[in-house]
């Protein structure tokens, strides 16, 4: 498997993780808002990122990661929101919150390095 297979993979379990996680959050009023923007944001890192891989240009592959890594982002904001209200949901969400953060930096390497080849 390429670095990228396993990146995709990783993004896929994290994703799956996520929808596993939101079917825990309570489904009063704010939990629904959780569960949407939550479910949104992380499926739209695997779906990005799928979009990356046919990325034209160097350019077009750190703009499109970019993407990537504010989704990621955006998904790391709901998960703490989701254990700040519910913190029955704490120790699922840190697991959660540690995979994010390394997705993170994966993706900031990649943007990175491909940033450098543009410069070039």
């Amino acid at each position: 498997m390429g670095s990228i297979d396993g990146i995709r993979e990783r993004i896929r379990a994290f994703v799956l993780q996520v929808i596993r996680f939101a079917r825990k959050i309570p489904r009063d009023d704010v939990g629904r808002v959780f569960i949407n923007q939550l479910i949104r944001s992380s499926t739209s890192i695997g779906a990005n990122f799928e979009e990356s891989s046919e990325a034209q240009t160097n350019r077009d592959l750190v703009h499109k990661m970019s993407i990537v890594k504010k989704e990621a982002k955006e998904t790391k904001y709901w998960i703490e929101l989701v254990c700040s209200e519910y913190s029955v949901l704490s120790n699922d969400g840190k697991d959660l919150i540690q995979e994010n953060f390394e997705l993170i930096k994966i993706f900031a390497t990649i943007i990175l390095k491909r940033s450098q080849l543009i410069e070039h």
